[in-house]
């Protein structure tokens, strides 16, 4: 499987490279710009400068800090005094974001804070104070004996500020718990940009192994961190636990917005659509979905295709492609700058979601189309199998003939109910906190460390 996703990214960067061609630069020009690049990357890290690029110059002001404070109104249970927990949700309280990760910190935060189960902060010059404002919540909160600091946000782009953090919690007697979302960037450097995924290797090292313990957004990302560090030959912390739980799928779409007229137009035409959704980047695999519509296109079928989903890297060729495409605006659409409101009326009319991803650490769009009673069409990886059971439909990985069959399969059958489970945001937000109190990590301290050292111990290969 790696042999075939590697073979996959290079004809990716080859139809990059074809793309940047076009470009009116001469050879000797793209080659300095390139070099001078990557000379400003890495020397700008050394000299502690990484904020220049890793997103970290956009960090806000103490005052505007406090006015990116979420008001939360209701009858709001008051933090608990002594053994808490303490969600960490820096990067999204500082740049926003409703996708992805952001959604996952947003909708994890809010819930736990509406049941009393959990308090939510962001850092400011090593200090932490309450992303939510009500009566109940204190303006700082000190870290005391007992606490558990969960990570949960995407905190790699100013990974330097987490060390005294972590060393704070530790010297108070708190806990601390790494949140992992996938192992992409280390596993697949090539599939993601260098000024995303370079911060995220100190991220790794530096913060996340130093916790006391992990929980994973899956099954599939936890088996792969132990794998990971089996490979590695990376020592665990002493007391290092590893969890996973599973990510809710009701979001919550704003009430008063209503979804886009290019929106309603695709859902209320007679033809049927599918729709991907995700940011465009090489590990969404959209142009084996598209090599799939071109095939069906051919041969008289008359289904529509729909990405929904930003720009993202790598992916200037793809792009061209969808915009130039012929079908382009007929039975080929790309919606950019889609809203929940969006997504929430698209999903339940559409024939099927399709999800050609090579890699994910869960795939939300696949719980949120279920939960809209979208069948599901994905990629045949064990992260689909996991949380589309046999409820969902599956295509050989990076296949767009094997694609084509299922889309030919759904369009003949009658659209029937996706039944596979689900939970609300609610429910994962308290398994979650189960989870942190009560110990309940479903691999403990000891079966880490013999799945890490068995390897150099018997000689075995990873």
């Amino acid at each position: 499987m790696k042999g075939k996703i590697e073979a996959y990214l290079l004809e990716e960067l080859h139809r990059e490279l074809n793309e940047f061609d076009q470009y009116d630069v001469d050879a000797w020009t793209r080659f300095f710009y390139a070099k001078a690049l990557e000379l400003y990357w890495t020397l700008s890290r050394l000299m502690g400068l990484g904020r220049l690029h890793d997103g970290r110059w956009r960090t806000p002001s103490a005052a505007k800090m406090q006015a990116l404070q979420t008001t939360i109104e209701g009858d709001i249970p008051a933090p608990a005094k002594r053994d808490r927990l303490i969600i960490d949700m820096t990067a999204t309280h500082r740049f926003g974001g409703h996708t992805g990760v952001q959604r996952v910190v947003r909708e994890i935060a809010r819930a736990c804070v509406e049941s009393g189960a959990g308090l939510a902060v962001y850092m400011e010059d090593g200090r932490l104070y309450s992303h939510f404002r009500h009566s109940v919540f204190p303006d700082a909160i000190e870290l005391q004996e007992g606490d558990r600091l969960l990570l949960l946000d995407s905190g790699w782009g100013f990974v330097e500020e987490y060390p005294p953090l972590l060393e704070m919690a530790h010297k108070v007697g708190a806990e601390t718990i790494g949140c992992l979302y996938d192992l992409v960037p280390l596993r697949y450097p090539a599939a993601t940009a260098m000024k995303n995924s370079a911060p995220f290797i100190p991220w790794f090292k530096d913060v996340l192994m130093h916790c006391d313990a992990f929980v994973c957004i899956s099954r599939s990302v936890a088996e792969d961190l132990v794998a990971y560090m089996r490979e590695e030959r990376l020592a665990p912390p002493p007391k290092m636990r590893i969890g996973w739980w599973p990510l809710g799928a009701d979001f919550r779409a704003p009430a008063q917005l209503s979804p886009s007229p290019i929106a309603q137009q695709i859902a209320s035409a007679q033809t049927p659509f599918f729709m991907s959704v995700g940011t465009l980047e090489p590990r969404k695999a959209y142009s084996i979905a598209l090599d799939a519509f071109e095939q069906l296109w051919a041969e008289g079928c008359d289904a529509r295709y729909m990405i929904v989903g930003r720009r993202g890297w790598n992916t200037r060729a793809l792009q061209r492609r969808i915009r130039e495409h012929a079908e382009f605006g007929r039975k080929l659409f790309w919606l950019d700058n889609a809203s929940d409101a969006d997504l929430a009326y698209l999903y339940p009319r559409a024939r099927a979601l399709i999800f050609p991803s090579f890699v994910e650490g869960f795939g939300m769009p696949l719980v949120e189309a279920a939960h809209c009673g979208a069948r599901v069409i994905a990629s045949d990886i064990p992260i689909f199998h996991e949380v589309g059971g046999e409820e969902a439909v599956y295509f050989d990985l990076l296949d767009s003939q094997s694609l084509a069959a299922r889309v030919r399969e759904a369009l003949a059958d009658k659209k029937a109910p996706c039944r596979i489970p689900i939970v609300s945001w609610q429910a994962s937000a308290n398994a979650l906190a189960r989870i942190l109190r009560d110990e309940a990590y479903q691999i403990d301290a000891e079966a880490v460390r013999f799945s890490v050292a068995k390897s150099s111990i018997v000689g075995l290969e990873p």
